[in-house]
């Protein structure tokens, strides 16, 4: 049976101790735009990588084993602006077996980041 839903979206939304300066550090650092910030002081936002929206909200950061994967198109222009913005990267640009190139970094708050281009782009 076709489903009649024609568009969907999935936002992970992250527990962070001040929403602002997340969305702040995404946008200075790794060139992500500000969606939204929401209270005063801000208790939610999102930010965005064209299509690619993460939300946060203010609470503990709920670290662990899993991690947020950028697909994106210009892994070099990511890296060296991560490099250049002083983002620690945890995983240097190395070939996957599974056909991708990625680097992996951890935000101001702990998450894990992990950037993926699919060789041969």
């Amino acid at each position: 049976m076709p489903s009649s839903i024609r568009r969907a979206a999935v936002y992970p939304t992250l527990a962070v101790h001040d929403v602002s300066e997340t969305c702040n550090w995404y946008v200075e650092r790794l060139g992500f735009e500000i969606r939204f910030v929401f209270g005063e002081p801000p208790t939610h936002g999102a930010i965005l990588l064209h299509d690619a929206c993460v939300h946060f909200w203010k609470g503990e950061p709920q670290l662990g084993e899993n991690w947020l994967y950028f697909d994106i198109d210009n892994l070099a222009v990511m890296y060296q602006r991560a490099v250049s913005s002083d983002v620690t990267i945890t995983l240097e640009p190395t070939d996957q077996p599974w056909g991708m190139r990625e680097f992996n970094a951890v935000d101001l708050n702990g998450y894990k980041l992990r950037f993926g281009q699919h060789l041969g782009l």
